[in-house]
């Protein structure tokens, strides 16, 4: 009969460092601040240039797919149309 020793070695639990959550939130909070002020403010597109937008996916997507890229061109037609 065969007998087979198996040692468990513990280890020591990993205590958090004392202030690290704080720490960790007035990271992110100093980090939200400053992107904040970088961050560009959304602009607001008239139905034209949301149009143009969208002619432009459609330029692109006509090699590949010519037929979505002919729904979106007269999809960009009636949106701009439906301002007049």
């Amino acid at each position: 009969m065969t007998t087979t020793t198996f040692k468990v070695v513990s280890t020591p639990r990993v205590q958090e460092q004392r202030g690290a959550r704080l720490g960790a939130q007035l990271f992110v909070s100093a980090w939200n601040a400053v992107a904040s002020l970088f961050a560009s403010a959304p602009r607001a597109l008239t139905r034209a240039q949301e149009a143009a937008e969208v002619r432009e996916m459609a330029r692109h997507l006509q090699a590949t797919d010519p037929g979505f890229a002919s729904d979106l061109l007269a999809a960009a037609d009636r949106h701009e149309s439906a301002a007049k």
